[in-house]
């Protein structure tokens, strides 16, 4: 397997693992991580380029579950008025920053994305958070 493939392969294992609705972990980044034959940095800007396109694919989703589960006229300012709660919420950038945890971030910003929070704030507080994550997680070894 040519570096070309492998580094392929991280990207699309890092992808998929951060995908809303799939359960798998990034055992490519593990592993790869373990033998250690590969360069740490490009592996830390493949699996981050791989996760901020998680992040548009998640936000996405979390947008259509919420033009598809709009409710009626009158339900719809009650939870509007609740949407717009959170987003004025003081720990909104702390819940997105929660985003890094393997299982459980992936419906942060899912949530993100149903709540209409920007993207732009939304994607820079997830990637600033994997990127420390990824960091540990590479650098340690």
């Amino acid at each position: 397997m040519s570096q070309f493939e492998v580094y392929l392969l991280l990207f699309t294992d890092v992808l998929t693992a951060n995908l809303a609705f799939n359960t798998s972990s990034e055992i490519v980044l593990d592993t790869m991580n373990l033998f250690g034959n590969y360069h740490k940095q490009l592996m830390l800007s493949v699996a981050l380029i791989a996760y901020a396109f998680s992040i548009g694919i998640n936000y996405i989703l979390g947008v259509a579950c919420y033009k598809i589960l709009t409710p009626a006229k009158e339900e719809q300012n009650q939870l509007n008025t609740k949407i717009n709660s959170i987003k004025n919420s003081k720990l909104l950038a702390v819940i997105i920053a929660i985003s890094f945890l393997p299982f459980f971030g992936k419906f942060i910003v899912l949530f993100s994305g149903f709540c209409r929070i920007k993207f732009k704030t939304v994607l820079i507080i997830s990637i600033l958070t994997k990127l420390v994550y990824y960091s540990f997680l590479i650098f340690s070894i």
